[in-house]
C-alpha cells in the first residue's frame, strides 16, 4: 500500500530537520578554544597535551587536573573568553563569554584631586606592569622637594619609606626602584603593609595617608605573551571592546589594572588604543 505523499514530504522535512539539528550540536560542543594562560598544570586527555599558553583545545576534551585549584583561561573568537576549573570542567565551554563594555568598567579622565579618587586607584589587589603614572592635580597634590608621595612598607621587622620619583604632575611607581635598599633588590613577599602617604614640609611637617594596598608587580614580558593571544582572537572586534577583554583578564588572574596606564601600555606594546 502506497504511503500518502504529503505524509511522506513531512517525515523527510523531519529527518532533514533532525540531522541538521545534530550537526549543529556536533559542531558546538567541539569548538577550538586558543589557551590564554594556566595556573598549576590541566592536561587535556583526548588530545594528550598538557594546556599553555598558544596551545588550542576541543570543548569537547576531557580534562585531568593535576594541581589542586589548577585553572585555565581560554578564548574563542565566536564564543569569548571562559575559565576552566576542576569544579566547572562539565559545563564550562557552555558559558564562554564576553567581558562588559568599557562603559560599565570604573575610568577616570583627568587628574585625581582627591584623596578618595586616589583611593580608589590604589586598591588591595592593584595590577602594575613594570611601572605606573598617576597623574594628579597640581593645585591640591604639588609635588617639589617640600612636597610629595611617599611609600612606606615593612621589611624584616624595619619601616622603609621610599620617596616617590614625579614629572610635571605624575608620580611614578616603578618596581625596581621600590624594592630596591641601599643598592641591593628585594623580593616582594618579604614586603608588608604597603602605605601611600602625602608629605608637606612647609609649616608644620605632615604626612598624610592615602591608602594601604597590595601592588601586584608583573613584567611586560610575563604578560605580553597572554595579551598577544587575546589581540590575535579578537583581532576584528572594535577597540574599545578589546580593551575590556583585556583588562578583565587580567583582573580575573592577576588584579585591578589602571586603565589610563593599561591603555598607554596597549598602545605600546600592541599600538592599539580604546579609542
Amino acid at each position: 500500500m502506497l504511503q500518502n505523499p504529503q505524509k511522506l514530504n513531512i517525515m523527510k522535512r523531519f529527518i532533514i530537520l533532525a540531522v541538521i539539528s545534530l550537526i549543529a550540536i556536533a559542531a558546538s560542543s567541539q569548538d577550538l578554544f586558543k589557551v590564554i594562560s594556566v595556573n598549576g598544570e590541566i592536561i587535556a586527555t583526548k588530545a594528550n597535551l598538557t594546556l599553555e599558553n598558544g596551545v588550542q583545545v576541543s570543548s569537547d576534551d576531557n580534562f585531568n587536573f593535576m594541581v589542586p585549584n589548577s585553572r585555565a583561561a581560554m578564548i574563542n573568537s565566536e564564543l569569548g573568553r571562559v575559565v576552566l576549573t576542576e569544579q566547572n570542567a562539565a559545563d564550562a565551554f557552555s558559558r564562554a563569554a564576553f567581558a562588559p563594555a568599557m562603559s560599565s568598567i570604573s575610568t577616570r579622565a583627568g587628574s585625581l584631586s582627591t584623596a578618595a579618587e586616589l583611593k580608589n586607584i590604589f586598591c588591595e589587589n592593584l595590577l602594575i606592569i613594570d611601572k605606573m603614572e598617576v597623574s594628579v592635580g597640581a593645585h591640591v597634590y604639588p609635588m617639589s622637594d617640600q612636597t610629595f608621595f611617599y611609600i612606606s612598607y615593612m621589611y624584616n621587622g624595619d619601616n622603609i619609606n621610599k620617596r616617590l620619583p614625579y614629572n610635571g604632575d605624575k608620580f611614578v611607581l616603578d618596581r625596581t626602584e621600590l624594592f630596591t635598599i641601599d643598592g641591593k633588590s628585594i623580593l616582594e613577599e618579604e614586603v608588608s603593609e604597603l602605605k601611600l602617604y602625602y608629605y608637606k614640609r612647609t609649616g608644620v611637617p605632615e604626612s598624610t595617608l592615602i591608602a594601604t594596598f597590595s601592588p601586584i608587580f608583573k613584567s611586560s614580558d610575563e604578560i605580553k605573551p597572554e595579551i598577544q593571544i587575546i589581540v590575535d582572537e579578537l583581532k576584528n572586534i572594535p577597540r574599545s571592546n578589546l580593551m575590556a577583554e583585556v583588562f578583565d583578564y587580567l583582573k580575573a588572574f592577576y588584579g585591578v589594572a589602571e586603565i589610563s596606564n593599561l591603555e598607554a601600555w596597549m598602545q605600546k606594546e600592541f599600538n592599539i588604543k580604546s579609542n
